[in-house]
């Protein structure tokens, strides 16, 4: 196995390549596209730490991790971080509901709650009803209600054991926009349809750049503590989002967060909300990670304790998540699960223009500050991300194609 000095940043750059990966498989698809790369990440960590063999290795090379002593140690570092930022708010928990009837490995249990911080409940799967309500009940409560139902009767009938991560964001712009500037403009989907939409607009100090490689705009948006950002990558083209797209697959994503500039800049970005239920079982089969879902090959015997005629294996990976842009700021929240039977383990998981083209620093009364126009009226990339650049967390990734609120 691998080792590594710092294991947190060797999880973060791998969270990096992973998510540029999923969304040039979910890109494929037309409209809006959300996911949380971070969420899926971790809860593939966990199950991580219950394989053997070669579900190890493909694990831990699909998700560019380190061994699994040092993820867990990384991703202790990473949760501890995430969870004491100030000035956002920042939520995360991680359950496993357990068959009464079967058996965690103790060093599963203790490495999941010492280093994910999971809590472990033993319940009765028999009890369709009851166990659904419970487990749905506490998806609601750690995302605030913004994620509900991640589980059915069925599932459950068929299952014993869930790993599930909820996680919930909420955070202040560190420079709102005003309500009174808010007002309906065009937002052209393509050469053509056009939509009207509620177009927020204001002038900001933010890091900012022309990202010539991609031909696109990008601009860092800071939420209050300066630590998390909102991301966006708005090609030159009104019909460039399918170029940008194509760039951007070939790109390391820390790059997009170098050679920022705090730069006056005129926002216009609409206001949006919108919720996602994606199926990610083919997008983590085409990453190579077809082996979890053999009922017979994969080997998650680390996990819990099965008799010989017995095995876990993956049979859903469902994630859930949802968005709210607005002046005020951005609320966020998604789901990531997996459930397991004596036959099979399933996984349920539940935001134009370059005006002057010259590097002025400093302004005096006799030089005049650019000011860039960063109008998002057509399709673009987006993140909220922690962190900078070669340490940056990708919490939520997607592609505002139709803005709706």
């Amino acid at each position: 196995m691998s080792s590594c000095q710092n294991p947190a940043k060797e999880i973060l750059q791998g969270n990096v390549t992973f998510t540029n990966k999923i969304y040039q498989i979910l890109s494929r698809k037309p409209g809006n596209v959300f996911f949380s790369p971070f969420s899926l990440h971790v809860v593939l960590a966990m199950a991580y730490q219950g394989a053997r063999n070669e579900t190890l290795e493909r694990l831990q090379k699909v998700l560019e991790i380190p061994d699994p002593l040092n993820t867990a140690t990384g991703y202790k570092e990473i949760i501890h971080h995430l969870t004491t930022l100030e000035n956002v708010l920042l939520q995360m928990a991680f359950k496993i509901y357990l068959k009464k009837d079967k058996q965690l490995m103790p060093s599963f249990e203790n490495t999941v709650k010492e280093y994910f911080d999971s809590e472990v409940e033993l319940v009765d799967f028999k009890q369709r009803t009851e166990t659904a309500k419970k487990v749905n009940d506490w998806v609601a409560e750690k995302t605030h209600g913004k994620i509900r139902d991640i589980v059915d009767e069925e599932s459950v009938s068929s299952s014993s054991v869930f790993l599930l991560n909820a996680l919930y964001f909420k955070g202040d712009w560190d420079s709102p926009f005003y309500e009174g500037d808010t007002r309906e403009m065009p937002f052209y989907l393509n050469d053509d349809n056009v939509v009207q939409v509620q177009m927020m607009t204001d002038r900001k100090r933010a890091p900012y750049k022309f990202d010539e490689q991609l031909n696109s705009q990008i601009l860092a948006l800071p939420y209050c503590g300066d630590e998390v950002h909102m991301v966006i990558i708005l090609p030159e083209e009104k019909n460039g989002i399918g170029k940008l797209e194509a760039a951007i697959s070939k790109i390391n994503l820390s790059e997009i967060l170098t050679d920022l500039h705090v730069r006056k800049v005129d926002v216009s970005l609409p206001k949006f909300k919108f919720d996602s239920s994606t199926e990610m079982d083919d997008v983590v089969k085409e990453m190579g990670l077809e082996l979890i879902y053999h009922d017979r090959k994969a080997d998650f015997r680390d996990m819990a304790r099965l008799s010989p005629a017995q095995n876990l294996y993956v049979t859903k990976i469902v994630q859930k998540a949802c968005i709210e842009v607005n002046e005020k700021g951005a609320e966020a929240a998604v789901t990531t699960g997996k459930y397991a039977d004596h036959a099979g383990t399933q996984d349920r998981s539940n935001d134009k223009g370059l005006v002057v083209e010259m590097d002025i620093i400093e302004c005096s009364v006799r030089v005049k500050c650019k000011v860039y126009k960063f109008v998002v009226d057509h399709p673009a990339i987006f993140m909220v991300v922690v962190g900078k650049a070669e340490n940056m967390n990708i919490l939520f990734y997607g592609r505002l194609y139709h803005p709706k609120y």
